[in-house]
């Protein structure tokens, strides 16, 4: 870019060089991006050439409407992938960093012309040619104006492609900049991968009820169904409609279906441009910034309640308590993990108990026993790798005089009560459906185990740290330990095995209890469960302090991230 001339010709063959140089560096530098590519040519790749063979004779052998309904059923399922695509998994078109090109005079039209021309160097584009393939064979093999029309059809197709893909990757990273509208999207998210079952199960009972009702009266009304009066609408359906309006000779007609598709195509790159612009100076995603005074209204009035709630506890540990909730609540993935982990035994056991046949007191009673299994995984998952959620403020946090071992307790307080959320939701399910000594006695040992799982996932928190990605607008490469295959294999293995084996002491009474079938034996057993959970976690928060204390220099740099 040292010799970047102000020419815009030469601009875009500049850009388009520099596009063709980054996907090259992309594949040397990253070894495995080869190999990805070449799994999905070899999977997808398939699978894409049989579509297009079939939409191929399609378009030449149905009868009446169908073969421009089919050409719009192709164009929107290729418009909704590059739509979701990036907003479920990761970029369709990657291109170049737009940002870094924004400090440059480089003029708006250049700029959107070096995006669409780049898309050529990116293997996922080459996938969709086999089916605008099938489209020239199924319409434009003849030098007729309905050849032009499918050509201009194919160009505004492709056009819309790449720029819904580059909106929606670039609204992504919007989200992630704005917290308010990245919560709301969390939670949104969240909520529909919790009620995919139900989903599921909606939809399955849906087809079944049409299944019943249709009869030959309706068989008769599909056949001469409109599906383009409904498709046609939508940007890529315009297209087949004008395809559909040359073919009947109707020319003005297939024009002006082919200016409604690119009217939206300038409205959807006039967005992107304008939200690009907005995220790149700073001036936001859509939401204004919060004024000073209420912000300082706000952070009163999260003092108080900071202080009413946790006043009974010391100071430092109160502040470190308070700090440790904010953080959970402010950090994304943290967010959706909580999310998810209260939804999830709701959903489970939803039908389990909610079921036909479900009735009070139909639960085994060895489903007490279960409590302590899911609570031991809950509390692994939420609460290992406690230091590394700090991010870039752990050596900010380790050059305060607080004792270490009050991190860990105030951490280890704040976890607890956000964690044992989802299990007294399921206790509380098991104990509505089976009331009993043992569903009791099984909820408060879990809640014990829990305690005792958080003392050995605080060591465990030192002795193997992983560095988390907290921000950012990529969504690949959100945990990254530097290829340390050592701590990769400990959490997997040496972690998982010392909680349970330091954790199932506290499970003993209630196991005795089930195997003598003597359930009272469980409520005086409650009193060791609960001493042995807060002597581990006591003594497990006190040597996490003393280890963290000596090797905090290898810790702050073990938990520095890679370069991208």
């Amino acid at each position: 870019m040292i010799e970047f001339t102000p020419n815009p010709r030469t601009q875009l063959s500049q850009l388009w060089r520099l596009r063709g140089k980054l996907t090259l560096r992309q594949f040397t530098r990253e070894r495995g991006r080869i190999v990805g590519a070449a799994i999905v040519i070899f999977f997808i790749g398939p699978l894409i050439l049989a579509a297009a063979y079939g939409s191929g004779i399609g378009y030449r052998r149905l009868d009446d409407q169908w073969p421009t309904a089919l050409l719009g059923a192709v164009l929107t399922l290729l418009w909704f992938t590059w739509l979701i695509f990036p907003i479920m998994f990761a970029a369709i078109n990657e291109g170049a960093d737009i940002t870094r090109l924004m400090i440059y005079p480089i003029p708006r039209r250049t700029i959107i012309a070096s995006i669409i021309l780049g898309t050529l160097f990116d293997y996922p584009t080459y996938l969709m040619l086999p089916l605008f393939a099938a489209i020239i064979y199924g319409f434009g093999l003849s030098f007729s104006p309905v050849t032009l029309v499918v050509i201009a059809a194919l160009v505004l197709g492709y056009g819309h492609l790449i720029m819904i893909g580059q909106l929606a990757g670039t609204t992504i990273g919007g989200i992630m900049q704005s917290r308010r509208v990245r919560d709301v999207a969390i939670i949104f998210f969240s909520l529909i991968g919790g009620l995919c079952y139900f989903i599921n199960i909606g939809i399955q009972r849906l087809m079944e009820a049409v299944s019943h009702q249709i009869s030959a009266d309706d068989v008769t009304a599909l056949q001469s169904w409109q599906p383009l009066d409904i498709l046609q609408w939508l940007p890529p359906g315009a297209l087949a409609q004008a395809v559909a309006q040359a073919q009947a000779g109707a020319w003005l007609s297939s024009l002006l279906w082919l200016g409604y598709s690119l009217l939206w195509l300038m409205l959807i790159t006039w967005v992107w441009y304008k939200l690009l612009v907005r995220l790149t100076t700073g001036e936001g995603y859509l939401l204004t910034p919060r004024p000073r005074e209420e912000t300082r209204r706000q952070a009163k009035r999260e003092e108080r309640r900071e202080r009413n709630l946790l006043g009974w506890l010391p100071p430092a540990i109160a502040q470190l308590t308070a700090n440790e909730f904010k953080s959970v609540w402010r950090v994304p993935q943290r967010r959706v993990g909580i999310i998810q982990g209260v939804l999830m035994p709701i959903f489970f056991l939803v039908v389990f108990f909610l079921g036909e046949d479900a009735d009070v007191g139909s639960a085994p009673r060895w489903m007490a026993l279960t409590l302590p299994v899911y609570a031991i995984f809950l509390f692994w998952a939420n609460t290992q790798n406690m230091l590394a959620w700090e991010g870039p403020g752990l050596p900010a946090l380790l050059l305060t005089p607080v004792p270490r071992r009050h991190i860990f307790r105030a951490k280890g307080l704040a976890l607890f009560v956000i964690t044992a959320v989802p299990l007294l939701l399921f206790g509380g399910l098991l104990i509505y459906n089976n009331p009993g000594v043992m569903s009791v006695a099984g909820l408060l040992t879990a809640l014990g185990m829990g305690v005792a799982t958080m003392g050995v996932t605080a060591v465990a928190s030192v002795y193997f740290p992983i560095p988390i990605r907290l921000e950012g607008r990529r969504k690949r490469g959100l945990f990254q330990s530097g290829g340390d295959t050592k701590t990769g294999c400990a959490y997997i293995t040496i972690v998982p095995l010392a909680v349970l084996l330091v954790s199932a002491p506290a499970a003993a009474p209630l196991l005795l209890a089930y195997w003598l079938d003597v359930p009272w034996l469980a409520a005086p057993g409650l009193f060791f469960s609960a001493a042995y959970a807060f002597a581990v976690f006591w003594i497990g928060t006190r040597q996490a302090g003393e280890l963290l204390l000596a090797r905090e220099p290898e810790v702050v740099e073990r938990m520095k991230l890679p370069e991208e």
